[in-house]
């Protein structure tokens, strides 16, 4: 009886040795958590650069190395704290949104990858809504004159129509060009939104040699995305 008992108390022994190896051997894993995995930064205007820092802790038994961290979007630049994660020890992930170009809604995401074995990669997801700020938007019917053969004793006339797209006062301040051309345009030109003008430009030819010629003509505006638009007129003078 008394050797059955030592037989039991044994194996018992043997056993709880045997999962002690196990559980000592095991190597102890790194468990990465963030404290958002998406974020709104609200409504803001196109120059309002916005940020959000986000929590990154390691609630594992190993260290935590983030190994790289990137966003979808150079809209997006991202400011990363620490980079070894002792376990139950945290590091902050500063995102900072950039909206200047766009409109309205926007999505983007920031990858971030770890030594955690389970999630090596994690996602947040960013998300903002640009407001519209109101502007003049210019839009000419045609920027490209192609005359073909003219005279240079003949005056050619390009006719287009200039139109504001935009929802405020587009203002045409000024046309640079050389002596040989002239304009109807009245400056500063404004054009209410919705508003067009029928404009006409004049080239004198008798002031320019024989042959094929390419002029440019430039159209100064407050509109904030084209503040300066080309006319391009090629031609070929033929004397008569």
């Amino acid at each position: 009886m008394y050797s059955r008992r030592k037989k039991i108390a044994t194996i018992f022994t043997i056993s709880v040795l045997l999962l002690l190896f196990i559980s000592c051997s095991k190597p102890k894993q790194p468990k990465l958590t963030l404290s958002e995995d998406s974020w709104y930064y609200g409504e803001v205007k196109p120059d309002q650069i916005v940020s959000h820092q986000f929590n990154l802790k390691n609630e594992g038994e190993g260290k935590l190395t983030i190994e790289s961290v990137y966003s979808s979007c150079a809209c997006v630049s991202l400011e990363m704290g620490e980079k070894d994660i002792p376990p139950e020890g945290e590091s902050l992930l500063e995102a900072i949104f950039n909206p200047y170009g766009y409109e309205g809604y926007v999505s983007k995401e920031v990858i971030i990858k770890s030594n955690d074995p389970e999630h090596p990669e994690k996602r947040i997801d960013l998300t903002i809504t640009v407001l519209k700020v109101p502007h003049p938007e210019i839009e000419l019917s045609q920027q490209t004159f192609d005359l073909g053969v003219v005279s240079s004793t003949e005056q050619s006339v390009l006719q287009f129509t200039t139109s504001n797209n935009g929802d405020t006062e587009l203002i045409i301040e000024d046309i640079v060009t050389e002596e040989i051309f002239s304009h109807n345009l009245d400056l500063p030109l404004i054009l209410t939104p919705g508003e067009q003008h029928l404009s006409e430009v004049y080239l004198d030819t008798s002031q320019m040699k024989e042959g094929v010629f390419r002029k440019a003509i430039r159209i100064m505006t407050n509109d904030p995305y084209n503040p300066m638009v080309f006319l391009r007129i090629t031609g070929t003078i033929a004397n008569k």
